[in-house]
C-alpha cells in the first residue's frame, strides 16, 4: 500500500485515483527540510561545536506533530478534491452555489461522523456531490483539517 503525502481517493466502483496538489508538494519540501538539515551535521565546519548545536536546534524547529501532519494531509486533499466546489478560505465564496464553504460545515454536519462517512463513501445525498471514498488515514486527515478551519456563523 502506498503511504505518504498523497491521497488515494476511491470511488464506490472500486477505482482509485491518487491525487496531489501544489500544497502537497510544498508540504513534502517542508517536511524534507529537517532531514536535509540533519544530514549536514556530519559535514565539518570551522565554526566549532556551537555551530552544530545551533544547526540541530534549527532543524528541530521544523518537526511537526502528528496532528499537524494530519491537518496538512487533509488540507492537501481539500485543495485537490474539494476546492472545485467548496470555498477553502476564511472569507471566499464557494464556486458551486449549493456547496457550503468548508469553514462552515460544522453548522450543518456533525464533523465527528465524517471520518466514517468518508471511509465508506456515504458523504452526502446532494446529487452534485461526488461519491468519494478515502483511505482511513486520508479520511482522518481531512476531518482534522475541517475541524481546524471551522468558524462562527455566517454573517
Amino acid at each position: 500500500m502506498r503511504r505518504g503525502w498523497h491521497a488515494l481517493v476511491r470511488k464506490p466502483d472500486g477505482s482509485g485515483v491518487i491525487r496531489s496538489g501544489a500544497a502537497l508538494l510544498a508540504l513534502v519540501i517542508v517536511l524534507a527540510s529537517p532531514a536535509c538539515s540533519k544530514s549536514s551535521d556530519n559535514v565539518p565546519t570551522d565554526s566549532g561545536p556551537e555551530a552544530s548545536v545551533t544547526e540541530t536546534a534549527a532543524a528541530d524547529d521544523f518537526e511537526f506533530t502528528e496532528q499537524e501532519e494530519s491537518v496538512g494531509r487533509g488540507e492537501a486533499i481539500a485543495e485537490t478534491a474539494c476546492a472545485g466546489c467548496h470555498a477553502l478560505g476564511a472569507a471566499d465564496e464557494s464556486p458551486h452555489p449549493d456547496a457550503p464553504p468548508l469553514r462552515l460545515l460544522s453548522q450543518t454536519i456533525d464533523l465527528d461522523t465524517l471520518e466514517a462517512r468518508f471511509a465508506d463513501g456515504s458523504i452526502s445525498d446532494h446529487p452534485d456531490m461526488p461519491d468519494w471514498q478515502f483511505e482511513q488515514i486520508d479520511a482522518a486527515g481531512l476531518v482534522a483539517y475541517l475541524k481546524s478551519v471551522q468558524s462562527g456563523p455566517a454573517e
